[in-house]
């Protein structure tokens, strides 16, 4: 029943094989083209963190395509995230720094490197509203001056294991 509203909410015709699908529209055609696009183009990047915590309604935006949070979806750099009055997002990252969103913040992870074995390291988060909670991982711990958060009043150079910032909208 399900593949028979799927069939015909997105105007798709199975074939002889029952397997494959065909459009019939070209305008659908596009849509599936652009989408698969920007999904090789994700899927050739490295993630730089997961979603570990989620609660209420949050969003992860990379490039023009926003998306629902989920439990362990990848985060890339560049990424915005963003939660809803009631969202609150934790994210790991791959050095193991973790921060927290309460609800109506917006992050933006403008810079992340962690390459030990050539000791590069960058990591800048801009928080353009609401709370951030950080907690500091190797890359703070290995080069102390890598890290630092930007908000529009100030930007800080996160030299603890743990902080709270707030700004408002």
């Amino acid at each position: 029943m399900v593949a028979k509203i799927a069939l015909h909410r997105f105007d798709l015709t199975l074939s002889s094989n029952g397997k494959a699908a065909k459009m019939r529209s070209p305008w659908s055609a596009v849509a599936t083209i652009l989408c698969a696009i920007a999904l090789s183009a994700r899927a050739e990047e490295a993630s730089v963190g997961f979603v570990k915590a989620l609660s209420g309604l949050a969003t992860v935006t990379h490039g023009a395509i926003a998306t629902p949070a989920a439990l362990a979806m990848p985060i890339y750099q560049h990424d915005r995230l963003e939660t809803g009055g009631d969202g609150e997002l934790g994210v790991t990252f791959r050095d193991n720094t973790r921060i927290s969103l309460g609800p109506n913040s917006r992050i933006e992870l403008e810079h992340f490197v962690f390459k030990p074995a050539t000791k590069e390291y960058g990591f800048l988060l801009r928080l353009a509203y609401g709370t951030l909670e950080y907690i500091s991982g190797l890359t703070e711990k290995l080069a102390p001056e890598a890290m630092s958060i930007e908000t529009p009043g100030f930007t800080l150079g996160a030299r603890g294991t743990r902080l709270l910032v707030r700004t408002e909208q």
